[in-house]
């Protein structure tokens, strides 16, 4: 009987790692496929990522008057993404944000170090 419970359980357990998000499977959050955006595309996007920090308060205000500089890649701990940079000398910290997106798009991070 020990040994029918055993097996139940290990049978069990392994079945339980094989949903998304285990192994390779292909419910894991992103696709193989996905087009990668271009430079115009990029300026579009990042600009509604300033506006949500803005409006979630992660950064001033004065940022919502940004103005677009320049996009483009970098590659980072051997992944190229996308660097939209905006610049506002109404900020007396911080001149430049740097919008962090994957080739698809996709937000990665927002700083004012540009790395």
């Amino acid at each position: 009987m020990k040994k029918i419970i055993l097996l139940a359980t290990l049978l069990m357990t392994s079945i339980s790692f094989a949903g998304p998000g285990k192994g390779h499977s292909h419910g894991h959050g992103h696709s193989h496929n996905a087009q990668e955006v271009s430079e115009a595309k990029t300026k579009e996007i990042a600009k509604k990522h300033v506006e949500r920090l803005v409006k979630d308060k992660k950064i001033d205000q004065s940022w919502s008057k940004a103005v677009y500089d320049k996009s483009e890649k970098k590659v980072f701990g051997g992944n190229t993404e996308w660097v939209v940079t905006y610049t506002n000398d109404k900020d007396t910290k911080n001149k430049k944000l740097y919008i962090f997106l994957k080739l698809s798009g996709e937000f990665v991070a927002a700083n004012f170090s540009g790395k």
